[in-house]
């Protein structure tokens, strides 16, 4: 083979990596780039447009963003800064949603229960809430015969962002039956929520959460609401209620059980 020809071959070869490695480079960010917003193709509109919006509108988008919200097995194949970006811009959308409000009536058989009046969430209460829940009014019991506040609590945040207030309160009914009822509930909207109440305290991310039994999808981030807890369930086992979002893995809001 000629020097000649050698030269040319071996040119063409480091072009041939060259334009691989540029095409890489060009290509790769739009790959990446498509697979996050595959995952989660929703705009949302400016604010003024949703100021103005009318209610059903609101519901309609609220609607949309819940069928574009990825799936857990979506979110889970992603890489990890890509799973971040998603998460990123799925929890941004999501705390500008619009309310939904929910107003349950206190389930039969458990109405005109007195419940001890808890204090206010504050800030600085936040910090220390875990730390002093044993020091939390107790709800008052009604005869073992009838329905009765057996435990209670106050949501607070899990950080800036994530807010959350309002009482949480575990009612037992004549029958042995057990439920769970939020009042002046309000938490940060986000995406697909759940309500899981946990035998570990002290919790402030996914990593704590402990073992915990999952009560169904969030009704409403603003407005009483009632959860029915399994029959055969020890409720004096479980100390929190927490608000979490499955697919990211993200503590919302909780309210230590006392």
């Amino acid at each position: 083979m000629s020097m000649r020809r050698r030269i040319i071959l071996a040119g063409g070869g480091v072009g041939a990596i060259v334009a691989v490695a540029i095409g890489w480079w060009l290509v790769s960010p739009l790959f990446v780039t498509n697979v996050v917003d595959e995952a989660f193709p929703f705009e949302m509109p400016a604010s003024a447009a949703m100021a103005s919006m009318p209610a059903e509108e609101k519901q309609e988008l609220k609607a949309e963003f819940d069928a574009a919200m990825p799936s857990t097995e979506t979110i889970e194949s992603l890489s990890p800064d890509d799973r971040d970006k998603v998460q990123e811009r799925v929890m941004e959308v999501a705390a500008q949603m619009p309310d939904t409000m929910m107003d349950e009536p206190m389930p039969a058989g458990l109405a005109g229960i007195a419940t001890a009046v808890m204090p206010a969430a504050t800030p600085a209460a936040t910090a220390t809430a875990a730390a002093t829940a044993t020091a939390t009014p107790a709800p008052t019991a009604m005869p073992d015969t009838g329905p009765a506040a057996v435990a209670m609590g106050m949501f607070m945040d899990a950080d800036d962002f994530h807010r959350g207030s309002g009482s949480a309160t575990m009612f037992r009914g004549p029958d042995g039956s057990h439920i769970l009822r939020f009042e002046d509930f309000m938490v940060t909207n986000g995406p697909a929520l759940s309500v899981l109440i946990s035998k570990a305290e002290g919790i402030t991310r996914s990593e704590n959460l402990g073992e915990y039994l999952d009560l169904g999808p969030l009704k409403g981030n603003v407005g009483n609401q009632n959860y029915e807890v399994p029959a055969g369930t020890d409720v004096s086992e479980y100390k929190t209620v927490v608000i979490y979002c499955v697919p990211f893995h993200v503590v919302f809001a909780t309210a230590p059980l006392a």
